[in-house]
């Protein structure tokens, strides 16, 4: 039985708690009993032994009062202590549960972008095109979340995922073979029709990730952008012909954040466009190509971008430096737009 008892206690800590009290109370109750027979042995010898029936009543109620105070006292210091000691071991499992749970998603994210990373080594020519691209969808994801239309969809969550996930957007190049990849010239029906199956390499590639690793946020999104974001508004688009809403927000949003750095930055194909050109090709396409509601928003940011841009550019000797004016602007932007570290430092809160 004792056996029985023992591990009992150890395995419910409720159950502990009880023996606990019942134990304390039982003390407690002696005490008081012998409390009051050494307050009742101490009126008679003051009084002479003469002690009447009121007396003892009052000895009584005193001593049940005094008893019962005890009692409430001890009970309440055993509660106090056991929940204090549960809260305690809970509040520091919580808390290692927590590091363990930031550790493994920066550790995710640092291979998801390292595995990013390979697409982009593919072309020399891109810079650092993932970083842009996180952080132009996190700004213009930002700046949709005042927009009444889109303000209950896009979350702080949602703003934190799609800078993370949008670095994957063409992680399915790895498949394309150099010669298109790089070409320098005009691409032939066959090698356009080569290089549009990266879509739904890169969706499968994630897929096949998430089928490994369970769902989560994060790939979800991160395969809506891979699969979609070259899809059109008005349905001319591919892989799927998708059209309108049908097509994810998080795709919509990167679209326009791809194409204005294909537009701004040299590739192997073209030269850099003017931020000029680059915000008119993408106001000519609002209703066609991209949603007429995010061209909007961005055309109310369109000068962040343009400082976003000229961030990166002139990391490179070769380029113009930006004037103090303009640092202090992009301070001011880069408050909200953090960096792709900060957004994979943050993404595990």
């Amino acid at each position: 039985m004792l056996p029985q008892l023992k591990k009992m206690l150890e395995r419910s800590p409720m159950v502990t708690l009880a023996v606990k009290i019942c134990f304390a109370q039982v003390v407690l109750l002696a005490l008081g009993l012998w409390i009051r027979e050494q307050f009742s042995a101490t009126l008679l010898s003051a009084e002479g032994g003469d002690v009447t029936a009121m007396d003892r009543w009052l000895i009584q109620v005193i001593a049940f009062m005094w008893i019962c105070g005890l009692q409430a006292t001890g009970t309440c210091f055993l509660l106090y202590r056991a929940f204090q000691s549960q809260d305690e071991a809970v509040q520091f499992n919580r808390e290692q549960g927590q590091a363990a749970a930031r550790e493994l998603v920066r550790t995710r994210d640092a291979v998801i972008f390292g595995f990013a990373k390979l697409s982009e080594s593919r072309d020399p020519e891109t810079g650092r095109h993932l970083e842009r691209i996180s952080m132009y969808s996190v700004k213009l994801a930002s700046a949709l979340r005042n927009h009444p239309k889109y303000c209950r969809q896009i979350t702080p969550a949602f703003i934190r995922t799609i800078g993370v996930s949008s670095v994957l957007h063409d992680i399915g190049k790895v498949g394309i073979s150099d010669s298109v990849l790089l070409k320098p010239g005009k691409l032939t029906e066959a090698e356009r029709a080569h290089i549009k199956i990266h879509t739904t390499l890169g969706a499968d590639c994630i897929r096949e990730i998430e089928r490994q690793l369970g769902n989560s946020e994060f790939l979800h999104m991160a395969k809506e952008i891979a699969l979609s974001h070259h899809e059109w508004w008005d349905g001319n688009g591919y892989p799927n012909g998708m059209k309108g809403e049908e097509i994810p927000l998080a795709a919509r949003i990167v679209a326009i954040a791809d194409v204005y750095d294909a537009l701004s930055v040299h590739r192997v194909y073209k030269e850099a466009y003017p931020h000029e050109t680059c915000v008119e090709e993408i106001r000519e396409g609002a209703g066609t190509h991209f949603d007429p509601t995010l061209v909007e928003v961005f055309l109310r940011i369109e000068s962040d971008f343009r400082l976003i841009a000229r961030r990166f550019a002139a990391e490179s000797t070769s380029r113009e430096k930006l004037t103090s004016t303009e640092e202090r602007i992009l301070a001011t932007i880069m408050e909200g737009t953090p960096s792709l570290e900060s957004v994979l430092n943050s993404s595990a809160d």
